[in-house]
């Protein structure tokens, strides 16, 4: 393998310059598209190892990386296709390896689960 060591990044076009820090740094180290209803699937995923369902509502997305602390972010979204009233989502990291996501239905109850027919994630912080 080889490495490639550069002070900065640019398009082709000289537009858009990045160092590699500001790469490092703000790129998404893990993302999940998966299913979460009936058995539930990854879609596509990147640093994703497996997926849980533990419950209603309620799944853990596994890692297959490791975080430097479980104070990374997690940020994403859900629907169940409907035409109004979709759901509210909490992520929030686990430990170094994982993140639970949290998906209540607007409508009714919301502090009731609700299973989602569509969930996508992002994980940004500090690789150990």
């Amino acid at each position: 393998m080889s490495t490639l060591k550069v002070n900065n990044l640019q398009d082709i076009n000289g537009a858009n310059n990045s160092t590699p820090v500001e790469v490092a740094n703000g790129r998404a180290k893990a993302w999940l598209k998966m299913n979460g209803t009936g058995t539930i699937a990854i879609n596509n995923s990147f640093n994703i190892s497996s997926i849980t369902d533990n419950g209603t509502g309620n799944y853990t997305g596994n890692m297959s990386i490791t975080m430097t602390d479980n104070n990374f972010c997690v940020v994403g979204g859900a629907s169940q296709g409907r035409t109004q009233n979709d759901n509210v989502m909490g992520f929030t990291p686990s430990t170094t390896t994982s993140f639970r996501l949290i998906s209540n239905g607007t409508t009714g109850n919301l502090n009731a689960g609700e299973d989602v027919g569509l969930l996508s994630a992002a994980v940004f912080g500090d690789l150990a």
